[in-house]
């Protein structure tokens, strides 16, 4: 896991610089994003000059095999048909109903098209991210299966710490690029992008050199160049091009791409909230949305409950390294409290997966004494079943100390202020559950 914070001190200039694995960008954090599946991402880039494979989506099978037809008939290929379900690990997955395995498989006729379609329209696809519950998969994506001469990384995200649009390129491309952070992090580079100047065309040069792309520059710069576009005109949080490819006659294509949009600009992007998913949220997301949370589920056994994104990924990334595994995101924002914070400490303690709570709260607006009433209201009406461990650090904190002092064992609620600490105290509460 790797925070945002850590990425911003790490490069600070409008260049190119060779990154290390706290560069990345953590894919699961939410952001008030609104998510696209692939062919929608597809077809917006596509709308803004980006290169990408041939593909159709589809509805059922029937309309697999027809699509799988048309493209035939014009390029006699092979197909890679795509399960869309708005969640990562794909192509390990396995349908809940039949235990079909894999979202993702090629084939070489449309006949096979047509069965692998079949396998998969109207069925529940359970991956890793999806959790158990799995997430429903409405259409396929049928592409065309290219020859591939090199698998490059490529994404585009909106660095907050910087104040900047950010890219983040590595020649070691088609696999998760966290995995390539820990293994090969000289292989992962980083270029901040002016958002009043743009892009300096001479740092797309050395970004080719970068990505072994020598000869290939003036593409390498249309790519660069159009997905800025994209992202700055459309709203992009994000666009992650993975695997950014080249084929054997030397083309420069994205063959599989994701791009979320701040759901605060949706009014300026109303075509492409008209295109949002919402059978791709699980009920504790939309119940979320409903409460103004941003929480994703991630399917680890701590809960975790903090007031802000940069303290949100700290803490599962100091959860991680003591050993836990944390259940979700969920950043309560500066305000929390009353019926916002009781469903956001409902939504973790109704989790079957969950054992046990960490509430990691740095007070400045929100005060910690009116966080911690908050708190003993909602355990006293709800009665919590899991421990809590409640670290506050902030304004009255010493006051919402006192209110927990002495009743620990009969609230179930730990208080503990130092960051550290806690994050061990949590981790050895779910040891000691085992």
């Amino acid at each position: 896991m790797f925070s945002m914070q850590n990425m911003s001190r790490a490069v600070r200039s409008c260049s190119s610089s060779k990154a290390n694995k706290a560069l990345i960008v953590d894919k699961n954090l939410p952001m008030r994003r609104m998510k696209l599946h692939e062919y929608q991402a597809g077809a917006l880039l596509h709308s803004h000059k980006v290169r990408i494979p041939l593909g159709n989506v589809a509805f059922s099978a029937k309309e697999a095999r027809e699509e799988a037809t048309k493209m035939s008939a014009k390029h006699g290929i092979e197909y890679v048909v795509k399960a869309q379900v708005l969640g990562g690990g794909r192509g390990l997955g396995h349908f809940k109903e039949t235990g079909f395995q894999g979202g993702v498989h090629i084939v070489d006729t449309v006949e096979k098209v047509e069965n692998i379609a079949d396998q998969m329209c109207g069925k529940t696809l359970v991956t890793k991210q999806s959790g158990a519950d799995g997430l429903i998969c409405n259409s396929v994506y049928i592409v065309e299966k290219l020859a591939i001469d090199k698998e490059l990384y490529l994404s585009l995200t909106l660095d907050r710490n910087a104040g900047c649009p950010t890219f983040i390129f590595s020649p070691a491309g088609g696999m998760s690029i966290e995995d390539v952070a820990e293994t090969n992090p000289e292989k992962i580079f980083k270029l901040q992008v002016d958002p009043v100047n743009g892009i300096n065309k001479d740092h797309l040069v050395q970004a080719a050199k970068d990505l072994g792309l020598v000869g290939m520059e003036d593409q390498v710069v249309d790519m660069f160049t159009n997905i800025y576009d994209c992202f700055m005109k459309r709203d992009c949080d994000m666009v992650e091009i993975n695997p950014l490819v080249v084929t054997k006659d030397g083309a420069l294509l994205a063959a599989d791409s994701k791009v979320t949009v701040d759901s605060n600009a949706t009014y300026r992007q109303k075509d492409l909230a008209e295109q949002e998913d919402k059978s791709q949220q699980n009920e504790k997301e939309r119940v979320a949305g409903e409460f103004d949370l941003n929480y994703i589920h991630i399917g680890g056994n701590i809960g975790c409950l903090v007031n802000g994104a940069g303290l949100a990924m700290s803490t599962m990334d100091i959860v991680k390294s003591y050993g836990g595994e944390p259940a979700n995101f969920l950043d309560v924002g500066g305000s929390a409290e009353g019926e916002q914070l009781e469903m956001a400490l409902k939504l973790l303690n109704d989790d079957q997966d969950v054992k046990a709570i960490f509430i990691n709260i740095f007070g400045g607006i929100l005060r910690c004494d009116n966080l911690t009433e908050s708190i003993l209201k909602a355990n006293e009406k709800n009665k919590f079943s899991k421990p809590i461990v409640l670290r506050l650090k902030g304004t009255n904190s010493d006051i919402a100390k006192k209110m927990i002092e002495g009743k620990e064992k009969e609230l179930g609620i730990y208080f503990n202020e130092d960051f550290d600490s806690a994050a061990q105290q949590v981790c050895s509460v779910v040891a000691s559950l085992h």
